[in-house]
């Protein structure tokens, strides 16, 4: 996990390979969908089935995750300062997870950050240029 701020372009720079992990969940979403529509669409004669119900389910999970992904977070690797509305800072099962909140609506997880001491590195980084940040 690198991260670093490009004072010529004025851009954070963050290298954790999440673009990867995205896309790999959203064509995973997109393919447990399509398996969802195929399987739900066969209805027997005697009508609608516990499978049915089951793939039914799937789908409508999957669709969900698809809008999260494709709507609400961003997996950019160089993020303009302008477009950095803040860093939200939250605690989840007992570990630290920033994410940073764009202009555009959605939400850049900064992952990877295991110890304190790069939690507060980021934060000085983010702090330096004028980034607000939220506890």
């Amino acid at each position: 996990m690198h991260i670093n701020y490009n004072e010529k372009d004025k851009t954070i720079d963050i290298k954790d390979g999440l673009k990867t992990q995205y896309l790999m969940i959203k064509a995973l979403m997109i393919l447990n969908l399509v398996n969802a529509i195929l399987n739900a669409s066969y209805i027997s004669d005697t009508g609608i089935g516990l499978m049915q119900i089951i793939w039914i389910i799937l789908g409508i999970t999957s669709i969900v995750v698809l809008y999260f992904y494709f709507f609400k977070k961003s997996s950019q690797e160089k993020i303009a300062v302008k477009s950095i509305e803040q860093l939200t800072e939250k605690t989840v099962f007992g570990s630290k997870r920033l994410s940073l909140k764009l202009t555009n609506g959605k939400s850049r997880d900064i992952v990877y950050l295991k110890t304190p001491e790069q939690i507060t590195k980021v934060k000085k980084i983010l702090t330096k240029i004028g980034v607000t940040i939220l506890d």
